[in-house]
């Protein structure tokens, strides 16, 4: 039986999600399909446009057999550890056979040879990598250079500026932290890059067909649900977009940032103990932060060459839902996800079910309430800080919901699974 697992987000779920679907389930004739994916923020540092409920409701309508939440401490991370995080995953679960991952190549055998070198790094690609730093090359054109000299394969078949310009592409350094990950796990599972058919992880303007979430994120936000949106997802999407639209989404970091705010103000710890916030960026957050800044003054204020949006936005939303450094350390070190929190199926793949189960080495979370007292009976202090930081954040997203469009939160505690029991539709 062939099980294939895709790590995803799904903010929100479009045609080239659907596309890569079924492309999935086609290349290796899958029985089942496992989504692993985000809860309610993401890994670029931002809070879902919709949470998770609705995105998981999304992935099943339209072909997902399973989805099962990362954690957000994982989910939140750097690519590598995003990408170890779902891994490790859909590895523990027991049955899964393949992983698919979107890439802009389909180069396997390229991607499986630059992966094993970053993931060796030996001393000479590392001696390399130094040597061309300490000429002034930027880090891409560094690495590159670094790889084509120790790969004589991939240096007759790619030029300098193919490499550089592939590593530089969103999806490829996912792809080959996945393939990373697969190694560092000692995984069976068998990797399998879907070229991607949008126009670019992030362009922020709509085509036919075939569009980026940033776009179809920016245009939903200005403009609501158009007619050029609704040629960009599945009708059963759109139904959802146009429902939510100033009902319960968008929700975005400024609805946070009177929270973030006051921890910036008044901080619970150092701010150099959260994760992914350096000594250096601690200090420029303190230097030029401002009460009377919104976000986006603040975000200005920040950036310089050392730092990225993203690197950025990640930083102050670490700050926000207080995650810290020592904690991802600590679950590293476990290397267990200690569960698998169930947001949904579908009904005719109940069997599915039952083959986690009976395989998985992972408890399957289907009462949060329950799980979390059973871990805490059981003495597994890491597994209930994992869950019980899914819960906070959780909870923290729903009270903002509410905050900006009024409605009820929904209550972690209490939520059910949701149970597709309808056919899905095709793009294609």
């Amino acid at each position: 039986m062939n099980i294939t697992g895709i790590i995803a987000e799904y903010n929100p779920f479009h045609n080239g999600h659907q596309y890569q679907l079924e492309e999935a389930r086609r290349l290796t004739n899958a029985d089942y399909l496992i989504v692993i994916m985000n809860g309610n923020f993401m890994q670029r540092g931002i809070p879902a446009y919709w949470n998770k409920y609705t995105r998981a409701a999304m992935a099943l309508r339209q072909g997902a057999d399973a989805v099962i939440e990362l954690p957000v401490l994982y989910g939140t991370a750097s690519a590598e550890f995003f990408a170890l995080g779902g891994v490790r995953l859909l590895h523990q679960l027991g049955i899964v056979t393949h992983l698919c991952f979107g890439c802009e190549t389909k180069d396997t055998e390229l991607l499986l040879s630059i992966a094993d070198l970053l993931h060796r790094e030996p001393d000479a690609f590392r001696a390399r990598l130094t040597q061309e730093l300490a000429r002034g090359n930027s880090f891409p054109k560094a690495r590159a250079r670094s790889i084509l000299d120790s790969l004589e394969s991939i240096s007759v078949a790619y030029t300098e500026t193919e490499v550089e310009e592939l590593l530089t592409k969103p999806n490829t350094i996912l792809a080959l932290e996945y393939l990373k990950a697969l190694m560092q796990t000692h995984s069976n599972i068998q990797p399998l890059p879907c070229l991607r058919t949008d126009t670019g992880y992030h362009e922020i303007h709509l085509s036919d067909g075939f569009s980026s979430a940033t776009a179809i994120r920016e245009v939903y936000a200005k403009q609501g649900c158009t007619s050029a949106l609704q040629n960009t997802v599945p009708p059963y999407v759109y139904e959802k977009l146009l429902h939510d639209f100033q009902n319960r989404s968008p929700i975005e970091m400024d609805a946070f940032y009177p929270l973030l705010q006051y921890s910036l103000w008044k901080p619970q710890h150092p701010l150099s103990d959260y994760l992914d916030v350096s000594t250096d960026m601690a200090n420029r957050i303190q230097a030029v932060f401002r009460p009377e800044y919104n976000f986006s003054q603040l975000i200005e204020a920040i950036i310089n060459k050392q730092y990225t949006y993203t690197r950025i936005y990640r930083s102050l939303l670490h700050i926000l839902l207080d995650i810290r450094k020592e904690e991802l350390a600590a679950q590293l070190a476990g290397e267990t996800m200690h569960y698998a929190r169930l947001l949904g199926f579908r009904k005719e793949s109940s069997a599915l079910l039952k083959k986690l189960q009976e395989h998985s080495e992972l408890p399957l979370i289907t009462r949060v309430a329950d799980s979390l007292r059973t871990m805490r009976e059981q003495g597994n202090a890491a597994g209930a800080r994992l869950l019980e930081l899914d819960m906070s954040c959780s909870h923290l997203y729903e009270q903002t919901v509410v905050n900006q469009y009024g409605g009820s939160a929904i209550n972690e505690y209490t939520a059910g699974i949701i149970i597709d029991d309808s056919s899905y539709d095709s793009v294609s």
